[in-house]
């Protein structure tokens, strides 16, 4: 926050105005668009949590705030595309031919989101006012017109469901994305035995290039272990701990019931040229851990995983075999806190803006925007990134860790010219001469394997220590 001084903070406005400012305040920052947690509204207003709650309660007695069954604060407006979907069933919509083909179709190969697919295109035919089957006639010149349209359409608000007294934001509804709504159109043609063409109905896929340069640095690692511990506690530090190594999705994070293998090996840090003998014992962890795939039908696999840093390891050496790395009874829960924390913790790294409305408010598909949105996904790609550095750029072998076919890591084996000068640089055996501490490399595994477990020194400290 600014040092600006806040309306209910200034010495001239007191009494019942400051605090009726400051609960008004309290109000927005609870509903759409903002929807902040009592923690970030908390930081809003330079407020106490215990006392943001305290005038949420005071709104609820006005009336202008309402609470669940469970007495718990209503932000937003129920799930409309579910209920909308209940709605529909009421409908002819339902059951015309086609439509029940595809949802049947779509339930046989457990889409889970398919009430969804369905409500978004029951969307698109009620925008362009057609019938369904207008989207299977065998000639695309003829479907694709009417994308169009519905994308135009999307783009200027005026979609079926949204509402005529609905206030938009038209900047930032010319920059949603109707990706939602093609895929539907797209899976209704195809599971009605239509076929789509390259280049017709393209789905619009967020910008991976951009996304994949996600990472933390060395340091960055270090610190954030730091900051969760110190402000979250050791539960939460040990999480970010492991996630940097495992790199899993975060249902597979909160889910999995890890059991670690303690393996030992001496490895020997010294070549033919050395008088003398580098025999390092080494110590590290695998365990096999099953990850369910972003595909919505795919049933996943099983990878191996490994744990090879002091404080990766020190984590490990506290838990206990097939149980949860937490004690969150939900795992919804676990997830939404978990996503908040990484959120501060980029703050806290000038990642992004400590304004929770800012990080609201950053342009679609750019890296702050990733930053915000998918900071587990952030994780995962940061430590894909470390895997590439450690292993001397093993794309193939640090595939096999995440990926069934070694192509989807192409975008990580992108070289820029800084990783160019790089080359043959090892944190181990070839130190440059002004060694970046923030993103060390090795020319091989065993070389990392030797630096983590001596102390984080290179070969020629351990070559003048013995």
């Amino acid at each position: 926050m600014s040092n600006e001084i806040l309306l209910w903070d200034n010495p001239r406005i007191k009494g019942e105005q400051a605090h009726k400012l400051l609960k008004q305040r309290v109000l927005e920052l609870t509903l759409p668009p903002h929807n902040l947690t009592r923690e970030n509204i908390a930081k809003m207003v330079n407020r106490s949590i215990s006392k943001v709650y305290h005038l949420q309660r005071e709104l609820v007695e006005d009336g202008k705030l309402q609470t669940s069954q469970s007495g718990h604060i209503i932000k937003a407006k129920p799930d409309r595309l579910a209920s909308k979907y209940a709605d529909l069933t009421q409908t002819q919509f339902l059951q015309i031919e086609s439509v029940i083909k595809w949802r049947d179709s779509l339930k046989r190969a457990e889409v889970k989101k398919y009430k969804y697919m369905i409500v978004n295109f029951w969307k698109v035919c009620k925008t362009l006012d057609v019938h369904p089957d207008v989207f299977l006639i065998d000639d695309m010149n003829e479907v694709n017109p009417l994308v169009d349209k519905f994308i135009q359409l999307f783009k200027e608000g005026k979609t079926h469901y949204l509402k005529n007294n609905a206030v938009k934001d038209p900047l930032r509804q010319s920059k949603a994305s109707p990706q939602a709504y093609i895929e539907a159109i797209r899976s209704f043609i195809r599971r009605n035995g239509g076929d789509i063409a390259d280049g017709d109905l393209v789905i619009r896929r967020k910008p991976v290039d951009l996304y994949a340069k996600a990472k933390l640095s060395d340091n960055q690692r270090l610190k954030g272990i730091r900051f969760m511990k110190e402000n979250f506690g050791e539960e939460m530090a040990n999480i970010f701990t492991l996630h940097n190594e495992l790199g899993v999705r975060t249902t597979t994070l909160f889910t999995m019931k890890p059991r670690f293998e303690k393996i030992t090996r001496t490895f020997d840090g010294s070549d033919e040229n050395d008088k003398v003998r580098l025999q390092v014992p080494c110590t590290w962890y695998k365990a096999t851990i099953f990850e369910q795939k972003q595909q919505k039908a795919s049933k996943g696999g099983y990878f191996e995983k490994y744990i090879i840093t002091p404080k990766a390891k020190a984590v490990v050496e506290k838990l206990k075999d097939e149980e949860p790395i937490h004690n969150y009874q939900s795992i919804k829960t676990a997830k939404d806190e978990y996503n908040e924390r990484l959120r501060q913790l980029f703050a806290h790294l000038g990642m992004i803006s400590t304004n929770p409305i800012d990080q609201k408010n950053y342009e679609e598909n750019t890296m702050k925007w990733f930053y915000v949105h998918y900071p587990t996904g952030v994780m995962r790609h940061s430590c894909v990134h470390w895997l590439m550095r450690i292993t001397g750029n093993n794309a193939s072998a640090v595939s096999t860790l995440f990926w069934e076919k070694s192509e989807t890591l192409k975008i990580y084996a992108k070289q820029s010219f800084d990783d160019l000068l790089q080359i043959n640089d090892c944190a181990f055996c070839r130190p440059p001469i002004e060694s970046d501490k923030r993103f060390r490399r090795f020319c091989n595994l065993k070389h990392a394997i030797i630096f983590y477990n001596n102390g984080g020194k290179s070969k020629k400290e351990m070559i003048q220590s013995a």
